[in-house]
């Protein structure tokens, strides 16, 4: 089988492979191939013509890879190609990719060492799965469809989170040193164990590389050999997606500008209505919407304010991919996710904002109802947010939270939430939610620190009973337990009988 480039590529390849020393044209092109397999096609993706150069699949692939790409790209269009249905994939995925390398070369303006660099870094498509001495990460399921089930404290029977007619909402709250984040880590470890997905917003930092702690970096890899998850430190690694994007007609596009300009006003302090105005008419006039970009059209609009600055500080931390590069936001979540704030301080706007974002893309594009089968609500994944208070008082004013915890579920998207603090899962505002009450399952770990009227709020009634250190209060289906919480030190996500 031959295949001919399009003009560009040829003359990319031409100009280009022995530049990087590689043996001939297609083996760098062989380089692009590999690369675009493992992102994926974005949406609309085309070959321009077919002017360019001319090539042999044996010449790209070679003789042993050839099974490979056949079986890979069958994978990606989810069904086995005929020969000519497998020729068009090969030439689509063989453009894209090189399209990619020129990308790359033109942003390191032609410097061969950075560029081989580059594309060694960018070909990381995914965690390997690190084997531990006793256990290796748990491959996870694409939907789970069978009961999932989790043990919260030694004494109460496991719950199955995902049975018809809960809500999965689920709710920890502690003081620092109180057993929370030990606690939330085991349950991740316990999912994961079932073959559930997670995307865990670290907003504090708990599973950041410390060699000086070696208790910590002893939790660390301990979780992320059981779950497989892929860690990602921002401002050190961005995120490889875009969660911004453009609506397939003018009308559903003026929503979601509205919907943008909403999120940055809510999370955002000192917005006015006017500059969510500047905001949505920007975001309006981009054909391939990011971060990137919008911040340079409100520059170019004139914009000086706290609308420019926001976002502006978001494209140069690099929090996101641009559009171009981006993946699909399916393919980031087929794998459980770790995303470390840690590295943004004090700069609580930003890190909630782009929890924001991220959530916001979610509920716009993977909104697909999952029917309940033989009285299970099939799972996709876990949405925990560490450090929730420092989300929950915009609530009030934007709602997502509360919009994603009533309808999350039904999608396969249940929320967790964390945070130091049990009365801040009580909101304020036009659109505010009572977490605690809304929540199928309630672990608190310091009650004490609630007031009567608030305690009777988030259990029901008033506490009498004291707590030890690493015990807890649950409140699971309306009924109240206390015990000895389930830690991932000591239990390891280990399931229960």
């Amino acid at each position: 089988m031959r295949i001919k480039t399009s003009a560009a590529v040829g003359d990319f390849l031409e100009s280009v492979w022995s530049r990087v020393h590689a043996p001939n044209k297609a083996v760098l092109g062989r380089a692009g191939m590999f690369l675009a397999l493992g992102e994926g096609l974005p949406s609309g993706f085309k070959v321009a013509d077919s002017q360019g150069i001319e090539l042999a699949e044996e010449t790209i692939v070679g003789d042993d890879l050839a099974p490979v790409v056949r079986a890979a790209l069958n994978y990606r269009n989810g069904s086995t190609l005929d020969e000519t249905t497998y020729k068009q994939a090969f030439r689509l995925y063989f453009e894209y990719g090189c399209h990619r390398l020129m990308q790359l070369w033109d942003e390191y303006n032609g410097d061969q060492i950075m560029f081989t660099s580059a594309l060694i870094k960018t070909a990381k498509t995914g965690p390997e799965l690190v084997q531990s001495n006793e256990d290796s990460a748990i491959m996870p399921l694409a939907i789970v469809d069978h009961p999932v089930r989790i043990k919260l404290l030694d004494d109460v029977e496991p719950w199955t989170i995902n049975a018809a007619g809960g809500n999965c909402l689920t709710v920890i709250s502690g003081k620092p040193g109180s057993g929370k984040s030990q606690l939330a880590l085991d349950l991740l470890a316990q999912i994961s164990r079932q073959g559930v997905r997670f995307l865990f917003f670290d907003l504090k930092g708990e599973l950041e590389e410390d060699p000086s702690n070696p208790q910590q970096t002893q939790t660390r890899n301990n979780f992320l050999q059981i779950t497989g998850a892929h860690y990602i430190r921002l401002i050190s690694e961005g995120l490889p997606i875009n969660p911004l994007f453009r609506g397939k007609s003018e009308a559903e596009n003026a929503q979601i500008a509205s919907e943008v300009a909403s999120l940055v006003g809510a999370f955002a302090p000192q917005l006015g209505a006017n500059q969510e105005r500047v905001i949505r008419d920007a975001f309006e006039s981009l054909e391939r919407p990011d971060f990137q970009g919008l911040a340079a059209e409100l520059e170019q609009r004139g914009e000086e304010g706290v609308a420019l600055s926001i976002l502006e500080k978001i494209s140069k931390f690099n929090l996101f991919s641009n559009a171009d590069r981006a993946q699909p936001i399916e393919r980031w979540l087929s794998s459980s996710q770790v995303i470390d704030f840690k590295p943004l301080g004090n700069d609580n706007d930003t890190k909630v904002l782009a929890v924001a974002f991220i959530l916001n893309c979610i509920m716009r594009q993977l909104n697909r109802a999952l029917a309940v089968k033989d009285g299970i609500q099939p799972l996709q994944m876990v949405l925990f947010v560490d450090e929730a208070h420092l989300l929950l008082p915009k609530e009030g004013k934007s709602g997502l939270l509360g919009s994603l915890a009533r309808q999350g579920r039904s999608w396969g998207f249940p929320v967790w939430l964390a945070s130091q603090d049990a009365d801040a899962f009580l909101t304020k505002g036009v659109n505010a939610t009572d977490f605690a009450e809304l929540a199928e399952c309630g672990i608190h770990f310091s009650p004490q620190t609630l007031r009567e009227n608030e305690q009777r709020k988030v259990f029901g009634q008033v506490l009498h009973t004291s707590l030890k250190k690493g015990e807890a209060v649950l409140r699971l289906s309306g009924q109240l337990y206390t015990g000895s919480a389930r830690q991932l030190w000591r239990d390891n996500g280990d399931l229960a009988d």
